[in-house]
């Protein structure tokens, strides 16, 4: 049987040739927020949280976020939140939180038509903290989005999400964004380790563009609605009944339906999505 060196609730995922997460890593550092410890991941120092030194753990990769499929071989986590980098063409400056896996096909590594495991309790937290830290590091020209599910790692068994510094490479050198984001992941583990029995609602998202503008709305405003994977407008023609349960099967929080974008879907992708989702027995609401 494989021993797991590393145990852990949270581990907080810093891949070595990602500029953004390790100036992410840089700020906290500097503030003491962490000790270093005896074990060794990838050759490199495994580093503990001051107030919850079991429970929460920086974890060095030598690989980047997306290709990052071997942490399950020696860290026994309940949540991976991976700091990274965000690139857009736009090139304007963001802070953003998601779930990882390909609908279709592969958009940035992991395997075609495979998703993560993820929490919708942790994007959710993970936003409202990028939301109050943008507000409290007066990042006036940064927005804060959730995006859809994409690109890897979608091969590990342990939930994860990515919360993201955007979105070139002038800002991920940015250090009070840096710190910003930095502070949003401890806030999200911290919480993230104290949180009871789930008390809300579920629900896998579909329709939209690439940032999610209603799903995010949504998760703001209503206390009780958590989501998880996002299915954007462009890939509901080729959605299968198989990738769509998936969604729902790797969402820890059984997810009691689907949120559908009425605005950002055809009325044959939603009927295609209803008829799956509905037979499957979970209900669809349309926002």
């Amino acid at each position: 049987m494989l021993d797991l060196s590393i145990k852990t609730k949270v581990a907080v995922i810093i891949p070595k040739p990602d500029l953004a997460a390790n100036t992410i890593w840089k700020e906290l550092h500097n503030l003491s927020y962490f000790k270093e410890t005896d074990q060794l991941f990838d050759d490199n120092t495994v580093f503990q949280h001051n107030k919850y030194p079991n429970d929460i753990k920086i974890i060095h990769s030598k690989n980047d976020g997306v290709a990052s499929n071997h942490l399950d071989l020696e860290i026994e986590a309940e949540l991976y939140i991976f700091a990274s980098r965000h690139r857009a063409a736009s090139r304007i400056p963001a802070l953003l939180i998601h779930p990882t896996g390909n609908w279709n096909q592969i958009t940035l590594e992991g395997r075609e038509k495979e998703l993560s495991y993820t929490s919708a309790t942790a994007l959710k937290l993970g936003l409202q903290n990028l939301i109050t830290k943008q507000e409290e590091f007066d990042l006036e020209e940064f927005k804060v989005d959730m995006e859809v599910t994409h690109h890897g790692p979608t091969e590990l068994k342990t939930p994860l999400i990515f919360m993201e510094l955007g979105s070139s490479e002038e800002y991920w050198t940015h250090k009070k964004a840096a710190l910003a984001v930095g502070q949003a992941i401890i806030e999200t583990a911290e919480q993230f380790v104290q949180r009871g029995t789930f008390q809300g609602e579920s629900f896998v998202g579909f329709g939209g563009n690439h940032y999610a503008y209603r799903f995010r709305k949504h998760v703001f405003l209503d206390e009780k609605t958590h989501i998880s994977h996002i299915a954007a407008k462009h890939a509901l023609d080729n959605l299968t009944e198989e990738i769509i349960l998936e969604a729902f099967e790797k969402t820890i929080e059984e997810p009691k339906g689907a949120l559908i974008d009425k605005k950002g879907a055809r009325s044959e992708q939603r009927k295609n999505i209803i008829d799956i989702v509905e037979g499957y027995g979970k209900e669809c609401i349309q926002i």
